[in-house]
């Protein structure tokens, strides 16, 4: 059985993956510093996605000390103890 206060494994989607590829210096660094945050408590950094599946998440970005359009949608996986960055989504 997991600790539950054990910090939560991230991992990326092939999708997540090529968009933090892609991300801009300050983006990388702002997705990053989320990442570390999703380990640490993934309900408390974002908000319920509706979809079919369940359990997805949207979370807005702050890029270089504003509110980008940048966000991040995660779904966390209880069984696995796990987070997983869907896909980043960067805007003007």
């Amino acid at each position: 059985m997991t600790d539950p206060a054990a910090p939560w494994s991230v991992v990326y989607s092939e999708t997540g993956r090529a968009a933090l590829a892609a991300a801009t210096p300050d983006e990388r660094a702002a997705i990053l510093g989320y990442e570390k945050q999703l380990a640490a408590a993934p309900y408390a950094c974002g908000e319920l996605y509706p979809d079919r599946i369940g359990n997805l998440y949207l979370g807005l970005l702050q890029v270089g000390g504003r509110l980008a359009w940048t966000s991040v949608l995660y779904r966390v996986d209880e069984a696995a103890h796990e987070v997983m960055i869907v896909v980043i989504v960067s805007g003007p």
